[in-house]
């Protein structure tokens, strides 16, 4: 049986795939799994900012039409790229292990984010990632910075970079980590670290498969997140964020940010992993009230 898998081609997305297929023939060993590689208009303007060409659903609009023209059979997509809402025909029914949440602070200049001189500038072109930055350090100068990771990597001219932990580990490029950030200075993005594998809704046999390699704990996790998003409609032009943790076996503790011009707002729940898209959604209606 022959799996296509689409992806993105730069080499994060690459290597993301490349574990989804890997844990499909760990799982499935008579599968043959091949990876296809489409440029998506997220790729194509590297150099624009996102928010103003259509966020980050660019880096999924093509590989989603593939998906439902029936040119490939599943799409590898790192979930924190993943709007709130996609085509109805479609299901993600599959999270890999997630890895770390956190974001982190580079630079060959400074020991740490704390540790920067006033109005020291910082690259980034997350609005998420630059209100919690500011509300840590109203001095700093954020600009931003567009391009994959490794072109991330190889620009020097800032004082300092803030990158997904997870991103830098897949490519193995973790040792260039001056210090991971807590929650409580930069709460992590919807998803961050995880890998979701979204096929056809009417696709019984990908479904399959993909149920079998499903992590049930970062699938939950991620469903409170999202259902988070979804409550106050989130997207790239939106300063949110959120995360779920596990404080036992069986109960989850969500944290949530959102942000407005006049202020960033948390919000935290703690309740059974049954309950965990309720959780998110408690959490967006309240951060949504405070927002008005």
């Amino acid at each position: 049986m022959l799996i296509r898998i689409g992806t993105r081609g730069s080499s994060l997305a690459v290597a993301q795939a490349l574990e989804a297929k890997q844990k499909l023939m760990d799982f499935f060993p008579d599968l043959s799994v091949e990876i296809i590689k489409i440029k998506t208009s997220g790729d194509k303007y590297a150099n624009v900012n996102l928010a103003e060409i259509g966020g980050k659903r660019l880096f999924l609009r093509e590989i989603e039409i593939k998906l439902l023209k029936n040119n490939i059979d599943m799409a590898v997509h790192s979930v924190k790229d993943v709007p709130a809402f996609f085509s109805k025909d479609l299901i993600i029914p599959c999270i890999l292990e997630r890895l770390s949440p956190h974001d982190t602070f580079i630079s060959n200049k400074h020991d740490s984010l704390e540790a920067l001189p006033r109005q020291a500038t910082i690259a980034t072109s997350s609005i998420r990632r630059k209100v919690q930055l500011l509300n840590f350090r109203p001095d700093l100068n954020i600009v931003p910075l567009r391009g994959n990771v490794i072109t991330r990597l190889q620009n020097h001219s800032f004082d300092g970079i803030i990158l997904a932990e997870a991103g830098l580990r897949r490519l193995k490029k973790h040792l260039l980590i001056t210090e991971v950030l807590p929650p409580k200075t930069m709460l992590s993005a919807v998803g961050q670290g995880a890998i979701c594998i979204q096929c056809r809704k009417n696709d019984v046999k990908a479904i399959d498969l993909l149920e079998k390699i499903n992590d049930n704990k970062s699938f939950i996790r991620v469903r409170s997140e999202r259902s988070f998003m979804k409550t106050v409609n989130g997207s790239c032009f939106t300063p949110l964020a959120a995360l779920a943790e596990y404080v036992s076996e069986n109960v989850l503790r969500l944290c949530c940010m959102l942000a407005d011009e006049k202020g960033i707002y948390f919000a935290e729940r703690t309740s059974f992993v049954e309950d965990a898209e309720e959780m998110g959604m408690d959490a967006g209606l309240e951060l949504k009230s405070r927002c008005l």
